[in-house]
């Protein structure tokens, strides 16, 4: 997309063949794509940032329009199917404010935004950033603004309660009833294995809210990794660890089940089978030598 915007004349490369270098955009992956995390069938979280002053264009008023573009271009490229498939779906959600602004943020844009207005979930969803293409420069600018916003090294007493509140939100918006089609035999047809209750996301959620706790004090806690944070809490001692070992466990556990759902018609879900039937083959696809074994371990 950058060459052929400087084969058109919109750009000036420095080095054509090297277009990333001081092309003045950065492209940030958020979310399990910034952790290496991703699910069998997910979309990649992704936030594109510029700098107008340091892009290589003779018109810096046009950056904005410029890069917006070449954002829409550059999810189109991942997203259109083709006689191979896919590439990746996109999300562009986690940007800042995203119904108010342009797909792609410029970096003076982004410091204002979380300087005066950015909320705690935003700064857990940070955690995970990481620079994966475009200019370098503006990748080290991002992750020093960022380093300084999400690592406080004391919290107050809103801010706490503000986790709170972002759980209670968890709760009453987000979380899957517990398996509406549930039998007393198999309590766990329907079940969200991400939403509900005991589910991924309480884990992840649990081992954000200690990191931005603890993580202003405490390089060490600042892992993307939901597993290397866990490990992390134990080993400094803010959990023990048996009980990092056991969430470590539940989460690997719970995401295996997680990629095998997804690998049924490469469907994005998170449920489990609601109909016995269903179940048992889903059991089988999963190798269980039977619908109880499954059972026995979700139970656990």
């Amino acid at each position: 997309l950058l060459r052929a915007a400087h084969e058109a004349g919109h750009i000036r490369l420095a080095a054509p063949s090297s277009p990333l270098k001081n092309c003045g955009m950065s492209v940030i992956a958020l979310g399990k794509w910034g952790a290496g995390e991703l699910n069998y069938s997910s979309d990649i979280d992704l936030m594109v940032l510029f700098d107008a002053a340091r892009t290589p264009m003779k018109d810096k008023d046009a950056a904005q329009n410029f890069f917006i573009r070449l954002t829409r271009d550059l999810a189109r490229l991942l997203e259109q199917p083709t006689a191979d498939g896919y590439v990746f779906r996109c999300d562009l959600r986690l940007r800042p404010d995203p119904g108010a602004m342009p797909l792609a943020v410029s970096l003076p844009t982004a410091e204002v935004y979380y300087g005066s207005l950015g909320q705690n979930w935003e700064r857990a969803a940070m955690i995970k950033a990481r620079a994966v293409a475009g200019d370098a420069r503006i990748a080290e600018d991002f992750a020093r603004l960022m380093t300084a916003w999400i690592w406080r090294r004391n919290l107050d007493f809103a801010a706490i309660q503000d986790i709170h509140s972002i759980k209670r939100q968890i709760n009453a918006k987000q979380a899957a009833p517990r398996g509406k089609h549930k039998t007393q035999e198999n309590p766990y047809l329907g079940v969200n294995v991400k939403l509900g209750h005991g589910g991924i996301r309480e884990i992840e959620f649990y081992v954000q809210t200690q990191q931005l706790i603890f993580g202003g004090r405490d390089v060490t806690l600042r892992a993307p990794s939901t597993c290397a944070a866990l490990r992390a809490l134990g080993d400094t001692g803010h959990i023990t660890h048996k009980d990092a070992a056991e969430m470590t466990e539940a989460y690997l556990f719970l995401r295996r089940i997680e990629h095998r759902l997804q690998m049924i018609d490469d469907r994005q879900t998170h449920s489990l089978p609601a109909h016995e039937a269903d179940f048992a083959a889903f059991a089988d696809f999963a190798g269980y030598a039977d619908a109880a074994t499954l059972r026995r371990d979700l139970a656990r």
